[in-house]
């Protein structure tokens, strides 16, 4: 959906403007010496806006164009010029392998969204941007009622319902082409450990500038610690690998779907360390030890649902292999599940819970944190050496 509230808050994702303090002021706008004018202590300069021309955008500092996708649902603002490597989920293949479908999330993805939802608390009449929506079935979940929600991905592969109900923009999250303030509140959960270290330091720094003063960040991501219950679910995913190699479960799509992970987060202290730098303090953190969800959905379930499938697993290096998507819009997703299906797997997320409930003050890697804008006037006064 492309909505008069998302074209308001559109700009260009690699021209500022020329207005800024001592440091960062130029004398024309562009995308000229973007790295350090964005990461002035003043909070740097707002970027382009852009000229509605017909059925495209212009940022009349740089002339580029960028497509308006009416029909796909979305606005187009991925920079021409490359930021950095590209994660595989811009692959439209590998969307297709992760079977999204367009249903409630259940299992430890309702795990995560309500936990964003409790910690993020949005309120009525607040638009929630998705910071690396993929599909849009969080967004989705999460612009309900009075809360609507926006997305922002560098794959143009959504659940065709959320090119209907959400603003959705094609863009990488490195160069984020918002205005300055355009959102009170935002959240980006299983992104930032497929970047380098550079990459989560830029996307921090560009959500604290699309976020209002008054607003707030949630994530979900790992650091490369672990605790002792971390050891039960190693000893699952070992044996869920094994039972893999015999045909009985589908390994290879979870490696799948870990394979581009970087993991650059060494400790949750360098993770505070990169937030305070983007102009960020974490309020809250919760952890995410797994015993339920390591049993039950990393093991029992992909066992039934392999031989319901009655099939082999397949393997993840063949999917380059398959010819590319056809030409047209580029929606994903299958059907939902049955009533029944559905009906179970609600009653085992709450068995998934408990995981939360018993476990999310014992420190390990993953967690799910909560983050606000420190003031200008601080943000680079206490960042760590």
């Amino acid at each position: 959906m492309i909505s008069d509230a998302l074209r308001e808050r559109l700009a260009c994702p690699l021209c500022l403007e020329a207005q800024g303090c001592g440091s960062c002021r130029r004398d024309a706008p562009g995308p000229a010496d973007y790295a350090a004018r964005a990461a002035c202590a003043c909070g740097g300069p707002d970027k382009v806006r852009l000229e509605v021309t017909g059925k495209t955008l212009r940022c009349p500092a740089c002339a580029t164009v960028y497509p308006v996708d009416a029909e796909g649902g979305y606005v187009d603002l991925v920079p021409r010029t490359s930021v950095g490597e590209v994660t595989q989920y811009a692959d439209h293949e590998f969307h297709e392998r992760l079977h999204v479908t367009d249903a409630p999330p259940v299992l430890s993805a309702r795990i995560k969204v309500d936990m964003m939802l409790g910690m993020l608390r949005p309120r009525p009449g607040e638009t929630v941007l998705d910071l690396g929506c993929g599909a849009g079935k969080f967004a989705l979940f999460t612009g309900r009622g009075d809360v609507r929600a926006a997305g922002v991905d560098v794959a143009p592969f959504f659940l065709p319902r959320a090119t209907r109900e959400i603003d959705l923009v094609l863009g990488d999250l490195r160069r984020l082409p918002f205005r300055k303030a355009a959102y009170p509140c935002a959240y980006s959960m299983d992104v930032l450990e497929h970047l380098d270290e550079p990459g989560v330091a830029e996307i921090l720094l560009e959500a604290r500038r699309t976020l209002s003063p008054q607003g707030r960040l949630f994530v979900y991501t790992h650091a490369m610690e672990s605790s002792w219950i971390a050891g039960f679910q190693r000893f699952v995913n070992r044996l869920a690998k094994r039972i893999g190699q015999a045909g009985f479960l589908d390994h290879e799509r979870e490696a799948m779907r870990k394979s581009d992970h970087r993991n650059p987060i060494r400790s949750h202290e360098h993770f505070d360390a990169l937030a305070a730098t983007a102009g960020f303090v974490v309020t809250r953190r919760r952890y995410y030890n797994v015993v339920f969800k390591a049993v039950i959905e990393d093991l029992l379930l992909r066992i039934v649902e392999q031989a319901r499938n009655g099939k082999a697993a397949p393997h993840a290096h063949d999917h380059g292999h398959e010819p590319p998507a056809p030409a047209g819009p580029r929606t994903i997703g299958g059907p939902p599940p049955g009533r029944f299906a559905f009906f179970v797997a609600q009653a085992l997320t709450l068995l998934l819970k408990v995981d939360v409930l018993l476990f999310s003050r014992v420190r390990t890697g993953p967690f799910f944190g909560l983050m606000v804008p420190v003031p200008r006037t601080e943000a680079r006064s206490d960042t760590p050496a």
